[in-house]
C-alpha cells in the first residue's frame, strides 16, 4: 500500500515539473528577440529611405524643366516669327504666336517634334491677319514637357547610400529674407525687373520642407529664359510649377513680356 501511494507521488511530482518546465519555455519565448519583428522594421526603413529617394530624384529631374521648354519654343523660332504668350503646368504647354507664312510655322513645328525638351506637339490652328498693310499667321499650338529623367542609382547601392548622395543637392532651410535677395539678384543678371514676389506658408511635408512662391519679372523672352535656367542652377532646390508670360505689345515682334513664375523651394527638414 505504502508503494502504492509513493508512485502516486512521485508522479504527481513529475507532472508538475513538466508543467513547471512548459510554463517557464512558453514564458522565454514570449519575452525573447523576435526575429520576424525586427527584419519587418528594418524592411519598413529601406522602404521608407527608398521612398525619399525617388522623391528627391524626381524633384531633381524636375528642377530645370520649364527652362528647357521655354528654350526649345524660343531657339526653334525661325526668322521673323515671335511668341505672343505660353503657358507652362502641370497639364501641358499652350503657346500663341505669329509667323510671316504657313511654310515657316511648318519649320518651326518640324524643329519643336525633334525637340528632346518636349512631346506631343500638336497645331491647334492658324489664322492669316493683316496689320498695318502686312500679313501675319497667328498659330495656336499645345506640348507637354519631357523630363530630364534622374540619373540612374549605382549598381548595389543600399538607399541609405544612394540617399546620401542626392541630399547633397537638397539644402537646409532659407529665411526669405535671404531667398528674395537671392531671386532679386538673379533677376538683374538676367536683365529683367522683378516686379511682385510673394512667399506662400511653409509646408512640413513628409521628407522635406516646402516654400511656395509667385514671381513675377517684366523685359525680354529671352532674358525670361536665362533667369528660369538661373533658378534651376541654383543651390536651393526649385521647381517651377507654372509659368504664364505675354508679350506687352502682341503685334511687335521686339515687344517686352511680362511673366508670372508659381516655384516652389524644397529644404532639408
Amino acid at each position: 500500500m505504502m508503494n502504492i501511494e509513493s508512485e502516486r507521488a512521485m508522479t504527481g511530482k513529475t507532472a508538475l515539473f513538466a508543467c513547471l518546465g512548459a510554463c517557464l519555455a512558453l514564458a522565454a519565448c514570449g519575452h525573447g528577440p523576435s526575429t520576424s519583428g525586427a527584419s519587418s522594421s528594418r524592411e519598413a526603413e529601406a522602404a521608407k529611405l527608398e521612398r525619399k529617394a525617388e522623391l528627391v530624384e524626381g524633384l531633381l529631374a524636375r528642377r530645370a524643366s520649364a527652362a528647357r521648354a521655354l528654350d526649345a519654343l524660343t531657339l526653334a523660332l525661325p526668322g521673323g516669327a515671335w511668341l505672343t504668350e505660353v503657358v507652362y503646368g502641370p497639364t501641358g504647354i499652350q503657346v500663341r504666336g505669329n509667323a510671316p507664312a504657313n511654310n515657316l510655322l511648318a519649320d518651326y513645328l518640324t524643329r519643336l517634334y525633334e525637340s528632346s525638351a518636349l512631346a506631343d506637339v500638336t497645331l491647334r490652328g492658324s489664322s492669316l491677319r493683316t496689320t498695318r498693310g502686312r500679313e501675319r499667321v497667328e498659330f495656336l499650338l499645345a506640348a507637354s514637357a519631357r523630363g530630364a529623367g534622374a540619373a540612374p542609382s549605382s549598381a548595389g547601392a543600399t538607399p541609405a547610400s544612394r540617399l546620401e548622395a542626392l541630399e547633397k543637392a537638397l539644402p537646409a532651410r532659407q529665411d526669405p529674407s535671404a531667398m528674395l535677395r537671392e531671386l532679386q539678384r538673379l533677376a538683374l543678371e538676367s536683365g529683367l525687373q522683378m516686379t511682385k514676389f510673394v512667399p506662400g506658408v511653409e509646408v512640413a511635408g513628409e521628407f522635406t520642407g516646402e516654400l511656395a512662391a509667385t514671381i513675377e519679372v517684366a523685359g525680354g523672352l529671352a532674358d525670361v529664359g536665362r533667369y528660369l535656367r538661373g533658378l534651376a542652377g541654383l543651390s536651393r532646390l526649385w521647381v517651377v510649377e507654372k509659368l504664364s508670360l505675354k508679350a506687352a505689345a502682341p503685334d511687335d515682334p521686339r515687344s517686352g513680356v511680362r511673366a508670372s513664375i508659381s516655384a516652389r523651394a524644397h529644404f532639408a527638414r
